[in-house]
């Protein structure tokens, strides 16, 4: 991913009780935390998914939607009102991939 120098992020699975989001070799790497109810958990951590947005631009050549200009992600809590925290953004248009 390094090598190929257009990885902006990599989103993948969760960790039961733990969620981090954090840049290695230039590249942001996120897991969310458990939001199921049934095999794991503990008492007390509360219950979340990581949501991610892509903003997609249209190329100057041919007009696609195709250019990335964000991506930022947020956790959304099983709670009452579906509370959104943590929000961060993952990558920028602009910012420099390492």
């Amino acid at each position: 991913m390094v090598t190929q120098r257009d990885v902006k992020a990599l989103l993948y699975g969760h960790d039961h009780v733990n969620d981090f989001c954090g840049k290695l070799t230039g590249i942001q790497m996120c897991y969310a935390g458990g939001i199921g109810y049934q095999d794991y958990g503990q008492a007390g951590w509360d219950r979340k998914a990581r949501v991610v947005t892509v903003n997609l631009e249209k190329t100057r050549k041919g007009g696609r939607w195709e250019e990335i200009k964000h991506i930022i992600t947020w956790k959304r809590l099983d709670d009452q009102h579906l509370n959104a925290i943590e929000a961060q953004v993952l990558w920028r248009k602009g910012s420099k991939i390492s």
